[in-house]
């Protein structure tokens, strides 16, 4: 460095030694740690003296000390945090009241948990506003806000208007200039030394990369050169840069406030409501981004070559405790399909069972849904069979293998079409065609006849313990009624349910998705030829009065999912050539939203498919022939600022 910046920065250190200490003794509690603190300080600040503005040479030292302190405490579970009784302090008779002050303020925070403890420090010992602390701690300005107010609380009667300055500990400049000289002396040649390393490691790979033969053995790949040739290969284009295919999955949103609520309307006049109760509108087009206020990632897997062996799994097949259902279809020829477990999610773990064996044939899996730890799934015999039968199976996942009935639960040579599960009953819709069906019911153990609940049903969906299904009647002339139907009795026996509410349509409509849960019943009333107009889905709130309605242009839903007061699906646009997929997030209720109605957010990226289970969500996101897979927790509702 120039002899300038060593004059300028023992400045420096003359000017703001007094300051650094009290901020980082009232941080840590401990005289001697806060010099080992200032001292860290003053080192990693020199490294970059150069490129520090003038004017901000004391807020930049700030915010390292602040930083490392927080290191420190993710490294320590427990400290303590010693009052004036450790400290000497120099017997002064006037300065008596100071010193018993100063001793409360030091006991008080020490009865703080570590936020907000350090949120006080340097909101109000340090007079920072709150934009800036919660810059500083990299948290929302609303959490700031609320460990501040907690804070404070605890604190009111220890606290005062002013208090003493802790006594700051005598600093030599040169002292310091010389250790802050040697730790960057050391830091260069570590960097120099590991850089020597990684080339040399990169020669060898690229001399290695090939097979190598080894006598007695033959043609040898070793694993650097490995390595390196996926480096070489996958991640590079002629040494020019990374390969533009390959680009990280589109990121979270993650804004510094907490978003405000989707745009809502009343209805336009004559706009179809169904048989809602003063809904408020949300149009598809006005959704925000999701982001990482709505949910908590835990994991991505990807990028993964969709053409791979076994790409990655769909993440509809999500179930609440994490596992990722999905049908496997390897073998020869693809014919061989079964069912598994994502190793992706849950503990790493892979279990697996095949089809049906029909007629010296395997079956092969058209649906499947997940509720707890139980799956159902249903399957069509091989082409060429006679007669060509339908199967539905069940399976558990306990421990660390499945375990699944010897026989199917139903085995009919009618096509089955819809199917649900509860904790107890598997529910499925069977006939000639999707237009002329019946609804059974049937108990998860194979110990009892099915039930025959209904006909004509379009739609159908279960929650741990009631089912509900959309059944379709005549109407006035060319109109149709459909009623959704709530059936919460069946494992005592009763098979006829409760009608929740009916809807009246045209006969080019029909409802073709339903879901439910203990807050919402929502259903989709979608045109049957998709260019004939667009979409809707209507949630009827059953914890409250806050009904709405969702307008979706796209038109075609798929994978419709609750969750308490949360809704998702995925949806895309049937009249576009080569339309790729839109997912969204729902909070239907103000419970959800944490707003005084719903709020509505899109899942990133171009091409995504999701799921929804429980707290779980996860997605899959297609750029050209990549993959990727990511799992979150979703917010259960989002805290206003």
């Amino acid at each position: 460095m120039p002899r300038s910046h060593d004059e300028t920065f023992t400045v420096f250190v003359r000017d703001s030694s007094t300051y650094l200490h009290r901020t980082a003794y009232l941080l840590c509690g401990d005289r001697h740690r806060a010099e080992e603190l200032v001292q860290s300080t003053f080192e990693r600040v020199y490294r970059t003296w150069a490129k520090v503005r003038p004017g901000t040479e004391r807020a930049y030292a700030r915010r390292i000390l602040v930083n490392l302190r927080i290191d420190g405490w993710r490294h320590t579970r427990r400290e303590s945090f010693p009052g004036d009784d450790k400290i000497p302090v120099t017997a002064t008779a006037d300065h008596a009241g100071h010193v018993v002050l100063r001793d409360e303020l030091v006991r008080g925070l020490a009865q703080l948990p570590l936020n907000q403890r350090r949120v006080v420090v340097l909101r109000h010992l340090l007079d920072l506003p709150e934009a800036e602390v919660a810059r500083e701690l990299g948290i929302a300005v609303g959490t700031v806000k609320a460990a501040n107010s907690r804070g404070l609380a605890r604190l009111r009667d220890l606290l005062v208007a002013q208090a003493e300055v802790v006594e700051p500990v005598v600093v030599d400049e040169q002292a310091v200039l010389e250790r802050s000289r040697t730790a960057l002396r050391r830091r260069r040649t570590g960097q120099v030394v590991g850089a020597t390393c990684v080339m040399l490691l990169v020669v060898l790979g690229v001399l290695t990369r090939g097979p190598v033969p080894v006598p007695g053995i033959g043609q040898v790949v070793l694993p650097g050169g490995d390595l390196i040739a996926r480096l070489l290969d996958d991640g590079f284009t002629d040494g020019l840069g990374p390969n533009p295919a390959l680009a990280r999955k589109t990121p979270l949103a993650c804004p510094e406030a907490v978003p405000g609520p989707t745009t809502a309307r009343v209805p336009r006049a004559n706009e179809d409501i169904g048989p809602l109760n003063d809904p408020v509108v949300v149009d598809a087009a006005d959704a925000r981004d999701l982001s990482c206020h709505d949910v908590v990632l835990s994991g991505t897997v990807g990028p993964l070559d969709t053409t791979a062996e076994h790409p990655l799994p769909d993440p509809r097949g999500l179930s609440a405790r994490g596992t990722i259902w999905t049908f496997d279809r390897a073998g020869p020829g693809g014919d061989n399909a079964v069912l598994l477990t994502s190793p992706q999610a849950s503990d790493g773990s892979v279990s697996a069972t095949g089809m049906t064996m029909y007629q010296n044939a395997r079956a092969t899996p058209t649906g499947l849904t997940i509720t707890g730890n139980r799956v159902v799934w249903s399957e069509y015999a091989a082409e060429g069979t006679s007669p060509r039968n339908s199967f539905l199976r069940t399976l558990r996942l306990s421990g660390q293998g499945l375990t699944t009935l010897a026989e199917p639960l139903v085995s009919t040579d009618e096509r089955l079409w819809l199917i649900a599960t509860t904790e107890d009953l598997a529910l499925w819709t069977a006939g000639a065609t999707a237009d002329d069906t019946r609804l059974y019911a049937t108990s998860l153990d194979g110990d009892s006849t099915p039930m025959e609940l209904a006909t004509d049903v379009t739609a159908l969906a279960a929650d741990d313990n009631e089912a509900v299904a959309a059944i379709l009647t005549p109407g006035a002339g060319e109109t149709r009624i459909t009623t959704i139907r709530l059936f919460d009795a069946l494992a005592g026996g009763s098979s006829v349910g409760t009608a929740l509410v009916e809807i009246e349509h045209d006969a080019e409509a029909e409802v073709a998705d339903i879901v439910v849960s203990d807050d919402v019943v929502a259903w989709t009333v979608l045109p049957i030829d998709a260019e004939s107009g667009s979409g809707a889905l209507y949630v009827l709130d059953r914890a409250g009065n806050g009904d709405s309605v969702v307008r979706l242009p796209e038109g075609v839903v798929e994978d419709l999912r609750a969750s308490g007061g949360l809704v998702s699906w995925t949806s895309t646009d049937p009249t576009v050539q080569e339309a790729v997929n839109s997912s969204y997030l729902y909070r239907a209720t103000t419970t959800a939203s944490g707003y005084d109605g719903p709020d509505l957010a899109r899942f990133p990226g171009g091409s995504v498919t999701a799921g929804m289970a429980g707290a779980r969500t996860a997605w899959l996101e297609d750029a050209g022939a990549r993959q990727w897979l990511v799992e979150a927790t979703v917010v259960p509702a989002l805290e206003r600022g």
